[in-house]
């Protein structure tokens, strides 16, 4: 280094800290209008009409999460420099001592730059975001963590698995866009089937209203007919389209409304030998 900053003139040094007060100011000043303006990317992504409203609000988080990290990154790191200059170091050499040993790490810190390139390209493109269930690089669960370097997943167990983001080469996103499963319902092979079908279609019609569950789904969920005919009853399939984090409650409650309009129809769901199979 050049210069102490210990044998600065009063003044000098007055101005100094002076201007590194400024400088602190500014960064801090930066930063409040960077993370606004993050804060208004967010929003951004909140407001779209692409995918379900649970998926957009896990892509902000993420990518708010990842852009306030590396801006507060980069403003420290700046303002640190600049503060230094400021007490009369003379930061070049530092600067091309840093390149060189940049270089070096670059050589021989490969993998990880790979990671950071892999992260990169995961939140650019999309492929999945904190809350997400995924299956990558042999492991699966819930993605609790996404930075440039690696992604944590809590599998079913509760087991943490740390991946670097260079070792996900297939993503199975299973949270993604949407599910579409299907409810079975067994009919009493007693009960008209066209009378059936009418009531179940009614049903779904007002199930798509209701207003706890229609933010859940993507249309009016469907009656496919019937699949089987058993002896003692026929099964009739039902389809409901849904956020897939949402599968199995919507599940849940379009057998509970279906069971429920039933019963207020009449229709029952017991085959008829049911009552007496032990005679």
């Amino acid at each position: 280094m050049n210069a102490n900053p210990l044998a600065l003139p009063t003044p000098d040094l007055v101005t100094a800290l002076v201007r590194i007060g400024l400088i602190l100011l500014c960064a801090f000043l930066f930063s409040r209008l960077a993370f606004l303006a993050i804060g208004r990317i967010e929003q951004a992504i909140r407001a779209g009409t692409q995918g379900f409203p649970i998926e957009r609000e896990k892509r902000a988080k993420t990518l708010g999460q990842i852009l306030r990290s590396v801006t507060w990154i980069a403003i420290v790191v700046v303002a640190s420099l600049m503060a230094v200059r400021e007490l009369g170091f003379d930061i070049t050499p530092g600067l091309a001592a840093a390149g060189g040993f940049g270089i070096a790490a670059g050589l021989g810190a490969q993998t990880l730059v790979r990671d950071w390139v892999a992260g990169v390209l995961i939140i650019w493109d999309n492929q999945f975001a904190v809350g997400d269930v995924i299956r990558a690089a042999g492991a699966s669960g819930k993605v609790e963590f996404l930075s440039l370097q690696h992604t944590e997943l809590r599998d079913g167990d509760g087991a943490l698995h740390f991946i670097p983001n260079s070792e996900i080469k297939v993503v199975t996103n299973l949270s993604r866009s949407w599910s579409q499963p299907t409810v079975r319902i067994p009919i009493d092979i007693g009960e008209d089937p066209k009378r059936a079908l009418a009531v179940l279609r009614d049903m779904l019609q007002q199930f798509a209203q209701d207003p706890a569950v229609k933010p859940h789904l993507e249309g009016v969920p469907r009656v496919l007919g019937i699949e089987d005919v058993y002896a003692g009853y026929f099964t009739v399939l039902l389809q409901v389209k849904t956020n897939p984090g949402q599968r199995l409650e919507m599940m849940r409650e379009l057998r509970i409304a279906t069971l429920y309009r039933l019963r207020q129809e009449g229709i029952s769901v017991r085959p008829s030998g049911a009552a007496s199979g032990s005679a």
